[in-house]
C-alpha cells in the first residue's frame, strides 16, 4: 500500500490519532479505481456498503467501543466465500445469478471482530481451472505486470498486495494461498484441516479444504485467522532460536528448484544455525504416494461436487474445468477409498517423524512468480508449470492435515522467493509464534 501503514498495528495506531475508519478505507477504493482494470483483482466492490459499514464503526470509536485489532481494518474475500446481499460466483458463469442468502461463518465472525469487507476477489475458474480465467481475465501481479500471482486464490494475494485491503481470505486445497502469497511477497496461512465452520464457503474438495488469510505480516495472519475462528488470538509465545529444531524433508518436494530460491533457503537457515537452531534432514519414502493420493482425492471429491452440474451446462466452464472434471469421473470409487485409507497411514507415519522436529521448512514454489503469459517459472534454464507444482510443492500440507504459513524470504533481484513452515495440527498459535521468532533472522 504505497501511500497508507501496511500492517494491522500500525492502522490502529492511526486510528488512535484520529484517522477516520471512512477516509482510510476510501483510499483503498481510490485504489481500486485507478489499477483494478489493469491487475483484475477485484471482481465485485461493494463501495456504498463498505463505506456505511466503516461510518458505523468510526461512530463506534467515538463512543469509545472498539470490537478489537480488526475494528475498521478492510478485508477482501475470496469468491467462493457467500457475503450476504453478493454474488457468489467461483469465479466461472456456472453460478451466475446466484446471490448469497447469509454471510458464511467466518464473514459473520470477520464483521463481529470489526473487520470492514470491501468485495470479492478473482480466482481461477471453481478453484479448478487455471491463470487464464475465461469470464474475469488474469490476475496481474502488483511487482511486475510481466508475471501473475499463481492460484487459486490469485485475486486474494493479488488484492492485498495492490493495497486494496489490508488482508484477504482465501481458500487452501492443495496451496492456492501459498502459491499466491509466495508470488506476491506476502504471507499466506493454511490451517489445520478442519479448523473452522466451512459453511457458506463453496467447496473444492471437501477432505483437502481450508481457509485462511493472505497477509502482509506474520501478526496480521494472526489477527485475521484467529478473528476467523471467533476466537480471540491468544497472546504470542516466547520462542527462543536456540535449540530450535527444524526439519527439512527433501522427499516432499522431490523436483528441481531454480538456484534463487535454494540459495534464498540456504540464507536463512545460515543465519537460524547462526543464532543457535539445529537442522535436521527426515526421510519420508512414501512422499511419492502422498502427491499422488492426494490427486486422487481431489479429483475425485471435485467431481463428486460439480461433475453433474457442469455435463448439465458445459458451456458455462471453460476448457480447463472441464478437463479437470473428466479425471474425476473416469476414477474408480475403490482407488478414492484406497487413497483414504493410505492417507490415514500416511499421516501417522509422518507425525511421527515430525516428533524428532519442532517445524518443518519447505520451498513454496520451484520458482518465483510466474510469466503472465503463460504461467511458467523459471527453473536454472527450464521452464516448469507454477500451478501444476502444487502437487509435488504444496499439497502434501493438506494431505497431511498440517497447518502451514508461507513467508517471504529475499533475493538479489526484485522478486521474493518463499518458504513454508509447518507444524502438528491443531498448533496454530504455536506456529505463528515460531514464525514470528524466525522472522527478524529473515533480510527482508
Amino acid at each position: 500500500m504505497e501511500d497508507s501503514p501496511q500492517s494491522i498495528g500500525d492502522i490502529q495506531r492511526r486510528f488512535a490519532a484520529g484517522l477516520s475508519t471512512v477516509s482510510f478505507i476510501e483510499g483503498c477504493f481510490e485504489r481500486i479505481e485507478r489499477n483494478n482494470d489493469q491487475i483484475k483483482a477485484m471482481i465485485f466492490v461493494a463501495r456504498e456498503q463498505a463505506l456505511e459499514d466503516a461510518g458505523r464503526l468510526d461512530a463506534e470509536l467515538r463512543s469509545g467501543r472498539r470490537r478489537g485489532p480488526l475494528h475498521g481494518i478492510p478485508i477482501a474475500v475470496k469468491d467462493v466465500i457467500d457475503v450476504k446481499g453478493w454474488p457468489t460466483t467461483s469465479g466461472s458463469q456456472l453460478f451466475r445469478g446466484h446471490v448469497a442468502e447469509e454471510d458464511a461463518a467466518c464473514i459473520r465472525n470477520l464483521r463481529a471482530a470489526g473487520a470492514v469487507i470491501v468485495g470479492k476477489t478473482n480466482l481461477h475458474e471453481l478453484t479448478a481451472g487455471n491463470h487464464e480465467n475465461p469470464w474475469f481475465g488474469k490476475v496481474v501481479s502488483p511487482l511486475d505486470p510481466t508475471r501473475g500471482t499463481g492460484g487459486t486464490s490469485s485475486g486474494s494475494a493479488a488484492a492485498v498486495a495492490a493495497g486494496y485491503c489490508v488482508a484477504a481470505i482465501g481458500t487452501d486445497t492443495g496451496g492456492s494461498n501459498r502459491s499466491t502469497a509466495a508470488a506476491t511477497g506476502l504471507f499466506g496461512f493454511k490451517p489445520t484441516n478442519g479448523r473452522g465452520d466451512p459453511s457458506g464457503v463453496r467447496p473444492t474438495a471437501p477432505s483437502l479444504d481450508t481457509i485462511g488469510p493472505i497477509a502482509n505480516s506474520v501478526e496480521d495472519a494472526r489477527l485475521v485467522h484467529f478473528a476467523m475462528q471467533g476466537a480471540e488470538a491468544p497472546e504470542p509465545l516466547a520462542v527462543a532460536l536456540s535449540g530450535l529444531r527444524i526439519g527439512l524433508c527433501p522427499d516432499l518436494h522431490a523436483a528441481a528448484v531454480d538456484p534463487v530460491v535454494a540459495d534464498a533457503q540456504a540464507l536463512w537457515l545460515a543465519r537460524l544455525q547462526a543464532a543457535g537452531v539445529q537442522v535436521r534432514t527426515l526421510e519420508f519414502p512414501l512422499a511419492g504416494k502422498v502427491m499422488e493420493a492426494g490427486l486422487v482425492i481431489l479429483q475425485y471429491e471435485f467431481a463428486a461436487q460439480y461433475g453433474a452440474l457442469v455435463e448439465s451446462a458445459p458451456q458455462d466452464v471453460g476448457a480447463a474445468v472441464s478437463g479437470f472434471i473428466a479425471a474425476g469421473r473416469a476414477m474408480d470409487a475403490t482407488d478414492y477409498q484406497a487413497a483414504v485409507a493410505f492417507r490415514s497411514h500416511a499421516q501417522a507415519i509422518f507425525l511421527d517423524l515430525m516428533s524428532a522436529v519442532d517445524l518443518l521448512a519447505a520451498p513454496v514454489a520451484p520458482g518465483l512468480a510466474p510469466r503472465l503469459t503463460d504461467e511458467m517459472t523459471a527453473v536454472g534454464p527450464d521452464f516448469v508449470p507454477y500451478g501444476l507444482a502444487g502437487g509435488t510443492f504444496r499439497r502434501w500440507a493438506n494431505f497431511l492435515g498440517l497447518p502451514t504459513l508461507a513467508m517471504p524470504l529475499p533475493t538479489q533481484g526484485g522478486l521474493p522467493a518463499s518458504l513454508q513452515i509447518s507444524t502438528r495440527p491443531d498448533t496454530e498459535a504455536t506456529l505463528f509464534s515460531i514464525c514470528e521468532a524466525l522472522r527478524p533472522v529473515e533480510a527482508r
